[in-house]
């Protein structure tokens, strides 16, 4: 089933996220860089245990900051975002408000990638286990 764009984008207004549209196709695409994140060697920067006290605030803070200082994030908290494997890739601005936990599934799942315009770097959150993720990914020129 094949989810219209409004479906794709509403989570993330919903988690105080705002949104710009789905991004024009561009390298490296949302299947290379989850393939990338979601890869057995993939090795997380950061791990925060899920029953620590306060993890979504750590767990926010530790991808804001790591976004950040990697490059994913512009001067003005612009990123891109999967909205999902076939949307592609969303246009996204980082506020206040703004609260990676509003996307996690029924199931206690969540995987949150984000990408550079340049698509030079990708920074994610993802729960393993009994472990909150982050994880960057490094894209050379041309999505490789």
């Amino acid at each position: 089933m094949t989810l219209s764009d409004n479906e794709i984008e509403q989570p993330f207004q919903d988690a105080g996220f705002e949104v710009f549209g789905r991004f024009p196709a561009s390298e490296p695409s949302a299947t290379k860089a989850f393939n990338r994140v979601m890869n057995v060697a993939a090795k997380p920067i950061d791990k925060i245990p899920c029953d620590e006290l306060d993890a979504v605030d750590k767990v926010n803070k530790a991808w804001v900051t790591r976004a950040r200082n990697s490059g994913v994030l512009t001067g003005d908290g612009s990123f891109l975002a999967i909205g999902s494997l076939d949307y592609g890739w969303l246009r996204l601005r980082l506020t206040s408000a703004a609260n990676i936990f509003a996307l996690e599934q029924p199931d206690g799942d969540l995987l949150f990638i984000a990408r550079s315009f340049s698509g030079h770097r990708v920074c994610a959150v993802s729960r393993e286990g009994s472990e909150y993720w982050i994880l960057e990914e490094e894209f050379l020129p041309g999505g490789s």
